[in-house]
């Protein structure tokens, strides 16, 4: 595994994935879109276990999610950049925000979900899956990506 690190938009707080991820979708549902204030967000899935701050300090804000299971999102204290999310309560798993990190290029994208919410003016690559809501992870994931995700609660 090449390390990656990545930041909060003031620099302040920074981390370091200590494994390679499980796998990146791209979302572009209405929620994601206006919790980044972007047209769509890259989670990058991990155990949190596997998530290390470097420096900063972190803070927990508690939202809403679009399958009504909660969803806990941590931003830099200081500049208020979110960096990863936990849904439902599940503390063992992390969707990093792939635009914080350093080296968003050394991430290959698995899935694109919500395409029927996608703004039209982003043409997506006919080589990565699209679904228009959500997909079954069994369908795009990896068979060790699964046994972690399953490991990490989210089987």
């Amino acid at each position: 595994m090449s390390e990656r690190t990545g930041q909060c938009s003031c620099g302040g707080t920074r981390y370091k994935l200590t494994k390679d991820p499980m796998f990146t979708h791209v979302c572009h549902c209405s929620q994601c879109k206006r919790q980044t204030g972007t047209a769509f967000v890259t989670h990058v899935f991990i155990e949190t276990a596997h998530f290390e701050p470097i420096s900063g300090e972190i803070e927990r804000v508690d939202g809403p999610s679009t399958t009504g299971g909660g969803h806990q999102l941590f931003r830099c204290s200081t500049c208020q950049s979110a960096l990863y999310s936990q849904y439902g309560g599940n503390e063992k798993l992390s969707l990093v925000k792939g635009g914080t990190l350093d080296d968003l290029g050394s991430i290959t994208v698995g899935a694109h979900l919500w395409v029927e919410a996608k703004v039209p003016w982003i043409d997506l690559p006919p080589s990565v899956p699209a679904f228009d809501q959500n997909y079954e992870p069994a369908e795009v994931w990896s068979a060790d990506a699964l046994e972690r995700r399953k490991n990490a609660g989210w089987g």
